[in-house]
C-alpha cells in the first residue's frame, strides 16, 4: 500500500491519530456499517484521510471511546468531506450523538450540477482515471481481523475526495451556485435520526404487490410483519431471513395443508423447520383481513407541519414548472434552483419581500436576488397584506 494507513484500536492510538488530522487543513471521511447483515446495525469502522496518510479507525473496537472523534467532526472552520453524507452523519449521530460542523459533500455537488452518475467510482474514474474496485461492497464489515484488501477498499472511499472535491468547487464556481452549495451542505447536518419503529404498511414496497387483490395484499401484510418480527429476534437483516419475492409468492399463491413450504423458491428448509406453523398462520389471518389499495394515512408523530390546502397545492405546481425551466436554461439540477422542502416552507409562510426571502436558511442572498422577483410574484396571493 504505497499511501500510509494506520490502523486505530485502542483510546491511545485515536488520541495519537486525532493529534495528527487536527493538524490537516482539511479531512475526509467516510463509515462502513453491518447493515447489510443485520437488524440492529452497527458503525464498525470509521476512515479517515488527510491529504496525505489514512486513520482506519475500528469503531468495534473503541466502543464508547470513538466519541473521542467528536472534536474532530464538530470543527467548524476547517471542512469534512464526504460524499453521500446523509446516511453516514445520522448513523454517527444516532451511535455517538456527534455534533457535525462544516461538511463538504461531493455527491451533494453533482446533484446540483445535474450529473448523471454521482457515484465516487464514477468520479474516480471520470476525473481521476482510476477505476476503483468494487468487489467489498457487500463485505461485512463487522468480521475480524481487517485485511490488507480491506483497507485498501477502505481508504480509496477517502483519500480522492480532495481532488474530486476541488474539481466540483470550480465548477460550483463556475455556475454561480458555491453558496446555494455551502446552505444544502449546512442543511444537511441539520438531520435527525429516526427512531426505527416497524411499519406494517411498509409491505406495499414489495414490487408486485400492486397486483394482488385485497386478500392477498392481506396475507402480504402479515408475513411482512412475521418477517419482522423472526429478523428482529435474530438480529439479521429481514431479506436474509426469507426475501421479498419469496414473501410475495407466499400470499399470491397460498399454500396448501399438505404442500412441503421448503419446495418453494427462496424458502430455506431452516426456516420452514422453525417456523411453518407461524407462516401459515400469518397467511390464514392476512388472508381474513384483506389489505386496501392504499395506505391510510398517518400524520408523522410530532410533525406539526400543516398539509397544503389546495390553493398552495396549486401554487406548488407552478413553483415546480418555473424550477424545472430554470434548470433547464441553466443546465443545473432542480435542488439548486430551489429545494423541494423549501417550496413547502414558503408556500405556508409566504416572504412579504426579498430580504424577508433571503433570510430563510435554504434560501439565501444569492438565491433570492436571482429568484426573489419571481418567486414574489408566485406566492403574492398567500401574503396576508394589513
Amino acid at each position: 500500500m504505497s499511501y500510509p494507513a494506520e490502523m486505530v484500536t485502542n483510546p491511545a492510538q485515536l488520541k495519537s491519530a486525532l493529534s495528527e488530522l487536527e493538524q490537516a487543513v482539511r479531512v475526509s471521511l467516510d463509515i462502513e456499517s453491518d447493515s447489510f447483515y443485520h437488524y440492529d446495525d452497527r458503525v464498525c469502522i470509521v476512515t479517515i484521510s488527510s491529504p496525505g496518510k489514512s486513520f482506519i479507525i475500528d469503531t468495534l473496537a473503541l466502543g464508547e471511546e470513538a466519541r473521542l472523534l467528536q472534536s474532530l467532526v464538530a470543527r467548524k472552520d476547517r471542512p469534512l468531506l464526504m460524499h453521500s453524507a446523509n446516511n453516514d452523519v445520522l448513523a454517527l449521530k444516532k451511535a455517538y450523538r456527534f455534533e457535525f460542523g462544516l461538511i463538504q459533500d461531493t455527491a451533494l455537488a453533482c446533484t446540483l450540477l445535474n450529473y448523471a452518475q454521482t457515484s465516487l467510482a464514477h468520479l474516480a474514474e471520470s476525473f481521476l482515471g482510476l477505476r476503483l474496485p468494487k468487489d467489498l461492497q457487500r463485505h461485512d464489515w463487522g468480521q475480524r481481523p481487517i485485511e490488507a484488501t480491506h483497507a485498501e477498499y477502505l481508504i480509496n472511499d477517502t483519500r480522492h475526495l480532495f481532488e474530486i472535491h476541488d474539481r466540483l468547487t470550480e465548477e460550483l464556481r463556475h455556475h454561480g451556485i458555491y453558496e446555494e452549495y455551502e446552505l444544502e451542505c449546512q442543511a444537511l447536518i441539520q438531520g435527525e435520526p429516526n427512531k426505527r419503529e416497524f411499519d406494517p404498511e411498509r409491505f406495499r414496497r414489495i414490487k408486485g404487490h400492486e397486483e394482488l387483490d385485497a386478500s392477498r395484499r392481506g396475507a402480504l401484510k402479515a408475513l411482512y410483519a412475521w418477517r419482522d418480527s423472526v429478523a428482529r429476534a435474530l438480529n439479521r437483516a429481514p431479506f436474509r431471513v426469507i426475501s421479498d419475492f419469496a414473501l410475495l409468492d407466499l400470499a399470491r399463491t397460498p399454500p396448501s395443508p399438505s404442500e412441503d413450504l421448503a419446495k418453494r423458491s427462496g424458502v430455506g428448509r431452516w426456516l420452514v423447520a422453525e417456523h411453518d406453523a407461524a407462516i401459515r398462520a400469518a397467511i390464514t389471518r392476512g388472508l381474513s383481513e384483506p389489505a386496501p389499495p392504499r395506505a391510510p394515512f398517518k400524520p408523522k408523530e410530532g410533525d406539526d407541519t400543516k398539509r397544503l390546502d389546495p390553493r398552495q397545492r396549486d401554487l406548488l405546481g407552478k413553483l415546480k414548472g418555473w424550477r424545472e425551466k430554470e434548470a433547464q436554461a441553466r443546465g443545473l439540477g432542480m435542488q439548486a434552483i430551489l429545494p423541494t422542502p423549501v417550496m413547502h416552507e414558503l408556500l405556508q409562510q409566504p416572504p412579504a419581500s426579498i430580504e424577508d426571502l433571503a433570510r430563510h436558511p435554504r434560501v439565501g442572498k444569492n438565491r433570492a436576488a436571482r429568484y426573489g422577483d419571481a418567486l414574489l410574484k408566485m406566492l403574492a396571493p398567500l401574503v396576508k397584506r394589513p
